[in-house]
């Protein structure tokens, strides 16, 4: 969505996600990347489970993916949503571990989160466990 510089991106999507019904628990931004000739904001945002899911929604199973790679000093050639989703609930799964606010808002997500583990440095070639 268009933003508009003079107001902080989070409170443009928190207005938007409440503009289509649902309340946001928890919005963090996960990542960025141009698109020419753009800057994409990317956000995950938690929301209270919804009454009634809008017929205009998609709905959509979440299933793991691999992460879009390229190098450590440059983008991915292509990045797809299944990886967009990939890389926010890693990066959530290592928030709501180090971040008070995030484990609170996210008390609940905890088990659904466990199974993710979070990669901060992967891209630099540090090994797991070196």
């Amino acid at each position: 969505m268009p933003w508009d510089p003079e107001l902080d991106p989070h409170e443009v999507i928190v207005d938007a996600v409440a503009e289509f019904g649902l309340l946001p628990i928890m919005v963090h931004s996960t990542s960025w990347r141009v698109v020419r000739p753009q800057i994409l904001l990317t956000f995950l945002v938690a929301v209270e489970p919804p009454v009634h899911v809008p017929d205009t929604f998609e709905v959509e199973l979440v299933t793991r993916a691999e992460l879009a790679r390229a190098r450590a000093t440059g983008p991915a050639p292509q990045v797809h949503l299944p990886q967009v989703v990939e890389h926010g609930l890693r990066h959530l799964a290592w928030l709501v571990r180090e971040d008070e606010a995030i484990h609170e808002a996210l008390a609940d997500w905890t088990r659904a989160l466990s199974g993710y583990e979070p990669e901060p440095f992967r891209a630099f070639g540090r090994e797991p466990g070196s």
